[in-house]
C-alpha cells in the first residue's frame, strides 16, 4: 500500500450623504459598535448566508460562513491549495487508486456534545447518496453526484477508521474531500432537527453558530473545545451590505473590521489609509462568455467565429480601465495560480479587430450575423458584469456582431443559464484545488447541463484526457494531460476568455495575521486582534 500522510495537492472615495446616512443606520441597530471589541470580528459581506447545511450550499458568501462551523476529513494549509491532515490524522491509498483508508483524531467533538468517530463520517456522508439513509430527505444534495457519486461503500473499520471504496480510481479525491458540501455533520443534530439542521448547525470547527437573524447578522460564538486550540477571536459577526459603496463607507468608519469586492476606483485611497490594510492576491478565478457550440444553435456552432469572437474582445483594455487592474487578462480556463498547470504556451487571442473580421469572413459571415446574450447584474465572482458586457457588446459590434444584452437578477439568472442560452457571462471560483475542479467540471461532455457544461462542448480528445486524468496518480502524467488539454480547449474556443480577477480584501490594521485562501474563503482561526 502507498502510505500518504500531509500529501500536499497539484500544485477618489465619493460617498453620497444618504449611503452614510443609511449605513450609520444600519449598523446602529446589529451590534451597536461590536467593530471596536478586542475580542469581536465583524466582517461584512456582499449577500446574506441562506442555510447552514453544507450540502445545500451553493453561493460563496453563505460558504464563508458556514465552513467556520464544519470540517471535512482533510483540508488546506492556509493560504494555498496543498492538502493537509484535519479530522483525518493520516490516510493510506490502495496501490489501485481505489480503496482509502483514513485515521481520525480522537477526543474530537461535535458543537452539540456528541462524539465525531467513523460511524458519524459514514452516517453524514452517505445521507447524501442513499436514498433509504434515515436523514436522505432533509435536503437536495445538488453536489452530491459530483463530490461522492464515485464511492461504492464507506465503511467504519473500527471507531477511528473509516474506509472509502470507489468505483473506479479517482486521483482528486483528497482535494474533493475538502469540499464544503461533504464536510461532517453530526448524526445526532441531523437525528435532532431533519431538515432544520439548515438552522440548528452541529459541526467540529472552530466556531458555533449562536445567532442567525437573516438579512441582519449572523453571530458565531469560538468553540473554546476546539481540537486544535481555541481561536483568538472570541466572536465573528457576518452582516450582509449588499451595495459596494456602503461596504467601502463601513471599512473606512471602523464600522466593520474586514470586508472585499470595494469599488476598484477607491483602491488607491485604501492604500492610502493609515487605518486599513489592502491584501491583494491572484485567485483560481475565471470569467468568461460561454458559447453555445451545439450544431442547432449556428453561427456559434462554427469554431472560426467563435475564434474571432475571441479576437475581437478588448480584454487587456477590460482589465486596465473597467477592473482598475484588479485581475489579469484570460488565455486559458487555469488562473496562473494553477503553476505549471497553467498552460501559457495556448494560442493567445490577443485584441485583434482585422483578424477577427477576416475569421467571420473565412467561417460565411462577411457582414457579421445578429445575437443575445445574457449578463447578470451580480453575483459571486461577477466582478461588475454589466459593465464588462457592455464592454464587449461594442467590441463585437465593430466586428460587425451585433448583440443584444438581457440583464437579469442572479437567482433568476442561474435558472436561464441552465437552459442553454446562445451566450452568456459566467464566473467560475475554484474551491477545489485540484484542476479537474476547473476542466472536468466546465468541459467534458459529462458535465452537459443540468451540470456546469452550459455551453455543450464537445470533443473526444478532451473528454479522453480529462478523463484518464481523473484515474492518473502519478502527477507528472496528470500535469501534462491538463496541459494538453488546455490547447485543444482554446483552440476550439467554447468560450470568449475574459480575465482571472484578483482576491481584493480589506480590513482595519487591528487585524492581524489574516491570510488570502486561494479559493476566497476567509479563515479566521489564527487571526488575532489588537
Amino acid at each position: 500500500m502507498r502510505h500518504r500522510e500531509n500529501k500536499r495537492g497539484i500544485s477618489g472615495i465619493f460617498i453620497s450623504a444618504a449611503t452614510v446616512i443609511l449605513v450609520g443606520l444600519l449598523w446602529a441597530t446589529p451590534f451597536g459598535g461590536a467593530a471596536a471589541s478586542s475580542d469581536t470580528l465583524v466582517v461584512g459581506l456582499v449577500a446574506e448566508p441562506v442555510t447552514f447545511d453544507p450540502p445545500q450550499v451553493t453561493d460563496l458568501n453563505t460558504a464563508r460562513a458556514v465552513r467556520r462551523v464544519y470540517e471535512g476529513l482533510t483540508g488546506f494549509i492556509p493560504g494555498t491549495y496543498d492538502i493537509e491532515p484535519a479530522l483525518a490524522e493520516s490516510w493510506e491509498i490502495s496501490d489501485d487508486g481505489t480503496v482509502y483508508t483514513f485515521k481520525l483524531r480522537q477526543g474530537v467533538t461535535f458543537h452539540d456534545g456528541s462524539p465525531f468517530d467513523a460511524e458519524a463520517v459514514k452516517y453524514s456522508m452517505e445521507r447524501q447518496i442513499n436514498a433509504d439513509h434515515p436523514a436522505h430527505a432533509s435536503g437536495k444534495y445538488p453536489f452530491a453526484k459530483n463530490y461522492l457519486g464515485n464511492v461504492a461503500a464507506i465503511d467504519a473499520v473500527d471507531s477511528h477508521t473509516v474506509k472509502f471504496t470507489l468505483k473506479e480510481p479517482f486521483a482528486p479525491f483528497l482535494q474533493y474531500l475538502t469540499h464544503l458540501s461533504i464536510r461532517i455533520v453530526s448524526p445526532k443534530a441531523l437525528q435532532d432537527w431533519g431538515a432544520d439542521i439548515a438552522t440548528h448547525p452541529a459541526g467540529t470547527g472552530p466556531y458555533k453558530l449562536a445567532e442567525w437573524q437573516p438579512g441582519v447578522k449572523a453571530v458565531f460564538e469560538a468553540n473554546e473545545d476546539y481540537w486544535d486550540g481555541a481561536p483568538s477571536v472570541k466572536k465573528l459577526i457576518f452582516v450582509p451590505i449588499v451595495e459596494a459603496q456602503a461596504r467601502l463607507s463601513a471599512i473606512t468608519t471602523g464600522e466593520i473590521d474586514l470586508t472585499y469586492d470595494v469599488p476598484a476606483e477607491s483602491l488607491d485611497a485604501l492604500r492610502g489609509d493609515a487605518n486599513v490594510a489592502v491584501l491583494e492576491g491572484l485567485s483560481a478565478h475565471v470569467w468568461y462568455f460561454v458559447l453555445n457550440t451545439r450544431l442547432e444553435n449556428p453561427p456559434f456552432n462554427k469554431k472560426l467565429v467563435r475564434q474571432a469572437m475571441n479576437y475581437a474582445v478588448d480584454k487587456e483594455a477590460i482589465v486596465k480601465n473597467i477592473l482598475q487592474g484588479t485581475g489579469v487578462a484570460a488565455y486559458t480556463p487555469l488562473s496562473p495560480v494553477y503553476g505549471k498547470t497553467h498552460n501559457k504556451e495556448v494560442r493567445r487571442y490577443d485584441y485583434d479587430p482585422a483578424k477577427a473580421k477576416a475569421l467571420l469572413a473565412e467561417a460565411g459571415h462577411p457582414d457579421g450575423f445578429e445575437c443575445k446574450f445574457l449578463v447578470p447584474v451580480s453575483g459571486s465572482g461577477m466582478q461588475s458584469p454589466v459593465d464588462m458586457g457592455t464592454y464587449i457588446q461594442a467590441n463585437l459590434a465593430a466586428v460587425g456582431i451585433r448583440c443584444e444584452i438581457q440583464t437579469m437578477e442572479w437567482g433568476a439568472y442561474l435558472a436561464e443559464y441552465r437552459n442553454s442560452p446562445q451566450m452568456a457571462a459566467m464566473s467560475w471560483n475554484s474551491t477545489v484545488g485540484d484542476p479537474d475542479y476547473v476542466l472536468y467540471r466546465l468541459f467534458h461532455s459529462g458535465a452537459f447541463p443540468p451540470a456546469w457544461n452550459a455551453g455543450w462542448y464537445q470533443n473526444e480528445k478532451v473528454d479522453a484526457m480529462l478523463g484518464d486524468a481523473r484515474k492518473k496518480a502519478d502527477p507528472d502524467l496528470r500535469l501534462q494531460l491538463y496541459r494538453d488539454a488546455q490547447k485543444l480547449i482554446v483552440e476550439d474556443a467554447p468560450w470568449i476568455f475574459v480575465d482571472h480577477g484578483s482576491q481584493i480584501v480589506v480590513h482595519n490594521k487591528r487585524v492581524k495575521d489574516f491570510v488570502l485562501s486561494p479559493n476566497f474563503d476567509f479563515k479566521f482561526k489564527k487571526v488575532t486582534l489588537e
